[in-house]
């Protein structure tokens, strides 16, 4: 009976002390999820930006909102993404309104379908 309570002593602390360390795993894991979370809210919100700067021929802009929506999908590690994003930073930062390059055809929205390049836009109903 006493080494059944002696070895209940030794064993709760370290009961305790592997709960502990799970707490902080967990925690440490849901704020590397919360930054990612965040540095992708922020790539949508700048892959808006550039679209609609593509869209009044700002390409300074949307360059500018390419690069800092490519370096959040980068801090955020999204490997699928990544590779779309540069491909877009490349594509949008080398066309110029000075020469006669059209813009890429993904740039151009196909309106038969209502379809967005990026972002989310939404049309005013009619009344």
């Amino acid at each position: 009976m006493k080494k059944l309570l002696l070895l209940a002593l030794f064993a709760l602390p370290m009961m305790a002390t592997a709960e502990n360390e799970t707490a902080q795993s967990r925690l440490s894991e849901f704020k590397q999820l919360n930054e990612k979370i965040e540095q992708l809210e922020k790539a949508l919100r700048l892959q808006t930006l550039t679209t609609q700067a593509v869209r009044q021929d700002n390409y300074d802009l949307a360059c500018k909102a390419q690069k800092e929506a490519t370096t959040a999908t980068h801090q955020a590690d999204v490997r699928d993404v990544n590779g779309v994003s540069d491909m877009q930073f490349a594509e949008i930062c080398t066309v110029s309104r000075a020469t006669s390059k059209p813009a890429p055809t993904w740039l151009t929205p196909k309106l038969s379908n209502n379809f967005e390049p990026a972002g989310v836009f939404f049309e005013k109903a009619s009344k």
